[in-house]
């Protein structure tokens, strides 16, 4: 297959049609895919039930993996995951003659794509395995290092970690996007097209009807070695100063991260149809926050390049609409008066922990420094700091 195929296919038979199929999911596509091409590591942010495991499942059918052969390995992590759920169980057999190894198939060493949710919730020795196999592709199996065929990994959590104990598994993840529940304006769509899916999946027994685009996972090596060939040096002077503010915002970006994420810079430019990188292609560093309420400094410090250079509109900020639902959902848990349920502190203190990054995100938005949406920026703002203050007397009383 020629390079302008393979992206012809990845553009519209891949990323397309996945958006025709998700409603609100556009950016997590594009970051997917991205990912993808780069072999890079995904995080997607977000709470339970907004498609983060069906939209990677059928993006990984759709570009060729083969069910039976393992390519995809997913899994729910707790704190009493166990490293043979993840990485195989041990080898009886070669366990009694003294020797410990685990038997990999169809486990993750042995994945080209994998998506691991809730994944900051694993212990110690299944994220300490994790690292090496993310940044060297390779895992200890006993004495042996064996190299893995992984992809990438899309990671999904409800909250990105605080801890600096987690921050290096963190770090892995060059892109974090956040996958929040459809605006209720696109709510009818969402209706229309997850019923369709329903439908299928009723008619056909659960057994998936997609006809892969590629032929394997594989071909995905065509676009990955093209990537030698994107002139960057156009965009060094741009990036290098673009680094410099996003750290000087307080934004931590590794030595590590800034450098490989002229990788996904040029897989963005490759998407485009170009050889040669542009600010245009800089829309990926909206999406290297730590918390997402840095997400709007990133918006101001790359938007006006991206703009400049002809780049999509892009954005990674929530907009106003959604903030709006989101202060109704949380001032429906600051009022709550159900019988039977426990007001415990344990409650007030995890609705303040949310009213207060709400507030943090509010306070960095876009909205407030445009007369257009100053009023209802300031409204908006204050309506979460009323909250905080009702769920403060309420904790109190």
């Amino acid at each position: 297959m020629s390079l302008s195929d393979l992206i012809s296919l990845l553009r519209f038979n891949v990323s397309d049609r996945l958006k025709q199929d998700f409603v609100g999911k556009d950016q997590v596509i594009d970051l997917m895919l991205i990912s993808a091409i780069a072999r890079e590591h995904l995080l997607l942010v977000g709470p339970p039930g907004t498609a983060k495991s069906e939209l990677v499942k059928r993006f990984v059918l759709l570009l060729g993996a083969r069910k039976e052969a393992g390519d995809l390995f997913e899994y729910l992590l707790t704190r009493f995951t166990e490293p043979n759920e993840i990485f195989g169980p041990v080898n009886i057999r070669e366990f009694q003659q003294g020797t410990f190894t685990r038997t990999i198939e169809r486990a993750l060493p042995q994945a080209k794509i994998a998506f691991l949710d809730e994944v900051f919730k694993a212990n110690s020795a299944i994220l300490n395995a994790l690292l090496t196999i993310l940044n060297e592709r390779f895992f200890y199996n006993g004495l042996e290092q064996v190299a893995v065929p992984l992809i990438s990994l899309y990671g999904a959590t409800n909250e990105v970690p605080e801890g600096d104990e987690l921050g290096a598994i963190f770090d892995r993840f060059l892109l974090r996007v956040r996958t929040d529940h459809v605006d209720e304006r696109y709510f009818p769509d969402l209706l229309a097209k997850g019923w369709s899916l329903e439908r299928e999946r009723i008619r056909l027994g659960r057994t998936e009807s997609l006809v892969p685009v590629l032929d394997s996972l594989d071909q995905l090596q065509i676009a990955y070695d093209a990537l030698e060939q994107i002139a960057l040096a156009p965009i060094f002077d741009d990036y290098r100063e673009v680094v410099r503010q996003i750290r000087a915002e307080g934004i931590t970006l590794s030595d590590r991260r800034a450098v490989k994420l002229l990788k996904l810079i040029a897989a963005a430019a490759l998407l485009r149809g170009s050889n040669t990188a542009s600010p245009a292609d800089f829309w990926v560093l909206l999406h290297v926050w730590n918390r997402p309420e840095q997400i709007s400094a990133l918006q101001a410090i790359v938007g006006p390049l991206i703009e400049r250079a002809g780049g999509p509109a892009s954005t990674a900020e929530r907009d106003l609409e959604t903030l709006v639902q989101e202060v109704a959902r949380l001032a429906s848990r600051v009022h709550d008066q159900s019988e039977g349920r426990a007001y415990t502190p344990t409650y007030f203190g995890t609705l303040l922990h949310d009213l207060e990054r709400l507030r943090q995100e509010i306070l960095g938005h876009s909205a407030g420094r445009n007369t257009a949406t100053h009023a209802r920026w300031d409204e908006l703002l204050a309506e979460v700091e009323r909250l905080i203050d009702a769920a403060l007397d309420r904790l109190e009383a």
